[in-house]
């Protein structure tokens, strides 16, 4: 009878346990350093490549597996697999090292080299891993999946002067979002592609696709549609490396893009394809991130009073605009008040997503909007940060970009479709990833870039339409980085 009760003891263990934790090695999912082996295919094919996969930011291991099938697929398909947790909230140089010596231990453990395959930001530390702490050894192929090798746009938001406040508070800002702001990311990349070995390695796959309006993935789709092809949190540029074999762009978004259904048959050829006789399913050329300055978008934010107001202009011939409030607090009732004194009060609530898990966004979308001043006030009740963006899709958008970038001084009057165009820069100087406060802000002049670290840059225009009875206002957000040698990295936006 014990032997029995023993046995069925057993059976049901095994039955609850769940397959991805087969021959668990370490802690539970989420502990840095751990990983452990997948489950075993039945026919097991000593010719395939062991698998490890390698999670992104503010992630774990669990990313492959909880409400994904992608570890499944990989056992399905005959292959061995790892899973290895990373430091959710660190630079890729301290995951870079931590992952190499793990990536050792998985090499010993399998007798043979692997293809690593990183989502997200654990494509940039995976190559940090090869490149700075000697894993080469152990891997044949990287597989990148909407990997930021350029940073993103949505770092340096949650760096600037109006979109720190709401990242402060959730306990957004860590090592890991630093790392990915445009400049630092471009000081790493003239770095380490100097000191890449074995570029061949690599191959990179991108989306483009950030879903519709109250998606989770619509603010940073958003924000990011003037720098381009983009998945809601990476653009399509950045996801390419010039010397990679930059696979396919496909309509997937930033999350989707790792989901083994839709994933692991697209990837399948790329498993087994040697280094010399890579396929390729589109052109492999490198787009470069656009330098361009992206003058569709007007932002503010700040640690508010309570019912805080704030006002923007749109010009005549606006399209449409998109207007995001974002804060912590889901129940929040903004109030939307139009030039003609119509008020707005059914928004669409969402959480929000990358960077600013934790907070909610409260959003409308407007078809040709009146022009003037539009107000909106929070009805908050209590003090909180906040965050306002506000899209529009403008004929106005080209012009000040063509007119920015003729104009040295604060004006001009070169545009047809502009009377007077005004810019204020707002410089910030950051010591590092959390400690930001207070803001020192500086001259517009790139001469004031001394100390090594990074510089928040924020670009307020302003202007008048060359009827002169409309106002308009855009935002430009950019971070430079000043190595120690004094060289500025990064798109100076004036």
């Amino acid at each position: 009878m014990k032997k029995l009760i023993c046995i069925v003891a057993v059976m049901l263990f095994l039955s609850s346990a769940s397959y991805a934790y087969a021959g668990t090695i370490g802690d539970e999912p989420g502990t840095p350093g751990k990983w452990f082996r997948g489950e075993e295919p039945v026919q097991k094919d000593r010719s395939k490549p062991p698998l490890v996969f390698v999670h992104g930011i503010n992630s774990s291991s669990s990313t492959w597996f909880d409400r994904n099938d992608m570890a499944k697929q990989a056992v399905l398909n005959g292959y061995e697999s790892a899973f290895i947790d990373l430091h959710p909230d660190q630079n890729m140089k301290k995951n870079g090292k931590l992952l190499a010596e793990k990536l050792k231990e998985i090499y010993d453990f399998f007798g043979r080299k692997l293809i690593v395959i990183g989502h997200s930001k654990g494509g940039v530390d995976t190559q940090s891993a090869l490149v700075y702490y000697n894993a080469h050894p152990f891997v044949d192929k990287v597989i990148t999946l909407g990997s930021p090798h350029y940073g993103t746009p949505l770092a340096d938001l949650a760096y600037s002067k109006g979109g720190s406040w709401l990242a402060q508070i959730l306990g957004q800002k860590s090592e890991a979002l630093y790392s990915l702001q445009t400049g630092l990311m471009t000081a790493f990349r003239s770095e380490t592609d100097q000191l890449e070995k074995f570029p061949n390695k690599y191959v990179t796959y991108s989306g483009s696709e950030w879903g519709t309006f109250g998606g989770v993935l619509y603010l940073g789709g958003m924000y990011l549609k003037s720098f381009g092809a983009n998945d809601g949190a990476v653009t399509v540029s950045s996801t390419r490396l010039s010397y990679a074999n930059n696979i396919l762009t496909g309509k997937w978004d930033h999350f989707s893009i790792k989901n083994g259904t839709s994933m692991f048959p697209v990837i399948q050829n790329q498993l087994l394809a040697s280094l010399a006789n890579a396929d390729t399913e589109e052109e492999p050329e490198h787009e470069p991130e656009s330098t361009e300055m992206n003058t569709d978008v007007y932002v503010i934010g700040g640690e508010s009073e309570k019912d805080k107001k704030e006002a923007f202009y749109v010009e005549e011939g606006t399209n449409g605009i998109s207007i995001q409030w974002l804060n912590e607090d889901e129940d929040a009732k903004p109030e939307i008040v139009a030039p003609n004194g119509d008020v707005l009060t059914k928004l669409s609530t969402t959480e929000a997503s990358f960077p600013y898990e934790g907070a909610y966004s409260h959003q409308v979308q407007i078809n040709k909007p009146v022009p003037g001043k539009w107000t909106i006030r929070s009805n908050s009740g209590k003090k909180a940060p906040y965050l306002l963006l506000v899209s529009y899709d403008s004929p106005l958008n080209e012009e000040i970009k063509v007119a920015a970038a003729k104009s040295g001084d604060a004006s001009t009057h070169s545009s047809s479709l502009i009377k007077r165009l005004s810019k204020r820069v707002e410089t910030v100087y950051f010591k590092d990833a959390k400690k930001d406060h207070p803001f020192k802000t500086l001259s517009s002049s790139t001469s004031q870039m001394k100390k090594e670290g990074a510089y928040s840059v924020t670009v307020h225009y302003t202007g008048l339409t060359t009827s002169g009875t409309s106002a308009f206002n855009r935002t430009v957000i950019r971070t430079l980085y000043v190595d120690q040698h004094g060289t500025i990295h990064g798109d100076i936006p004036y």
